[in-house]
């Protein structure tokens, strides 16, 4: 029965090895790099905006992103990592309230993003009167 144990434990020895010393590794660097929080503003960035179409408000508006993620990660991050963005496809001129469900947010890939706000983001459109061969400035 000895020798039995003996055999199986002797058995492909090297990668039992390199199996328990990856193992400790990976252990190793999870427990060194603990799950963080992280709380950032970003402007709202707006595509597709028809031609026609301007928007007017007194500041930019922002998105105040929660974020979670490993430790280093977070630490790593930078503003210009993060974008928050509104479709405006079929936009018309007129108050439009947006929700914060509509911000499509944009992180490195080892980020999760647990909330969005504020809740509701509200942008009134105005229409643009161009003159001949006039382009809008805002879509360049």
């Amino acid at each position: 029965m000895l020798a039995s144990l003996r055999r199986t434990i002797a058995h492909n020895f090297s990668l039992k090895l390199l199996s328990f010393v990856l193992a400790i590794g990976l252990w190793f660097t999870l427990a060194n790099n603990p799950i963080t929080e992280v709380a950032i503003e970003v402007p709202i960035i707006f595509r597709n905006v028809p031609d026609n179409l301007g928007m007017n408000y007194e500041r930019i508006p922002r998105a105040q992103i929660l974020l979670r993620g490993p430790e280093r990660a977070v630490r790593r991050l930078q503003p210009t990592d993060v974008q928050a963005e509104v479709d405006l496809t079929g936009g018309r001129p007129g108050d439009r309230i947006f929700s914060s469900g509509s911000v499509k947010v944009h992180t490195p890939h080892d980020l999760q993003v647990l909330s969005v706000g504020p809740e509701k983001i509200q942008i009134t459109f105005m229409e643009l009167r161009k003159s001949a061969g006039e382009s809008n400035p805002l879509t360049h």
